[in-house]
C-alpha cells in the first residue's frame, strides 16, 4: 500500500514539474535566458580554442625557426667540409640541409595558416561577443515589456473589478440586488409599522368600549 502510495505521489509530482517546466519554456524571457547560458558556454569554448590556436602557432614558429637554423648550419659546415676536401661530410651535410630547408618550407606554411586561422577565430570571438552583448539587452528589452504588460493587466483588473472583487459589468446587476433587498425591508418594516398601529388602535377601542359599558352600568 505504502509502495502504490509512494508511485502516485510521485506520478503527481512529475506531472507538476512537468507542466511548470512547460510553462517556464513557454516563456520567452526564460527561452532567452536558456539560449544565453548556452551561448555564453559557447563563447568559453571558443576563448579555450582561441588559447590552444595561439599555443599551436608559437609551437609552429619555435620548431620553424630552429629547423630553419640547422639548415643554416648544415649549409656553413658543408661548405667548411668542401673546402677541406672531405668531400662525404660535405654530401651529407647538403643532404641534411635539403631536408631541414624542406621541413622548414613545411613549418613555415604550417605556422601562416595557424596565423590566418587565429585571426579567423579570433574575429569570430569578437561577433559572438557582441552578440552576446546585443543578446543581454534584448533579454532587458523583454524584461521592460514583461513589466509593462503585467503592470497593465493589473490595472486593468483594478479598472474592471470594485473594492469587493465584483466586475464592472456586474454591478449594475448587484445595486439591482441591493435596491429589491432595501425596498424588501422598507417593506417589511411598513407592514411593521401598520401592524403596530392597527394594534394601537384596536387596544384604544377596547378600553372605550370597556369604558362605555362601565358608565351604562
Amino acid at each position: 500500500m505504502n509502495t502504490l502510495f509512494e508511485k502516485i505521489k510521485q506520478a503527481i509530482k512529475d506531472d507538476f514539474y512537468d507542466v511548470a517546466e512547460r510553462q517556464k519554456q513557454a516563456n520567452p524571457i526564460s527561452l532567452l535566458n536558456q539560449y544565453l547560458r548556452e551561448s555564453e558556454a559557447e563563447v568559453k569554448k571558443a576563448a579555450k580554442l582561441i588559447e590552444r590556436q595561439k599555443l599551436l602557432r608559437d609551437e609552429f614558429y619555435k620548431e620553424w625557426q630552429h629547423v630553419d637554423k640547422m639548415a643554416e648550419k648544415r649549409k656553413e659546415q658543408g661548405e667548411i667540409a668542401l673546402k677541406a676536401g672531405a668531400e662525404d661530410l660535405s654530401e651529407i651535410a647538403l643532404r641534411e640541409q635539403a631536408e631541414y630547408e624542406e621541413r622548414a618550407e613545411r613549418l613555415k606554411l604550417a605556422y601562416n595558416n595557424s596565423v590566418n586561422q587565429l585571426e579567423e577565430l579570433e574575429y569570430k570571438y569578437r561577433e559572438m561577443k557582441l552578440k552576446l552583448k546585443d543578446m543581454h539587452m534584448k533579454r532587458l528589452e523583454l524584461m521592460g515589456q514583461e513589466n509593462v504588460v503585467l503592470m497593465k493587466n493589473k490595472m486593468n483588473r483594478v479598472l474592471k473589478e470594485t473594492e469587493f472583487g465584483i466586475p464592472a459589468e456586474n454591478m449594475e446587476s448587484v445595486g439591482k440586488l441591493f435596491e429589491r433587498e432595501e425596498k424588501k425591508a422598507n417593506d417589511e418594516y411598513e407592514i411593521s409599522i401598520f401592524d403596530a398601529r392597527i394594534q394601537q388602535l384596536a387596544k384604544e377601542m377596547n378600553k372605550q368600549d370597556t369604558g362605555e359599558l362601565r358608565d351604562n352600568s
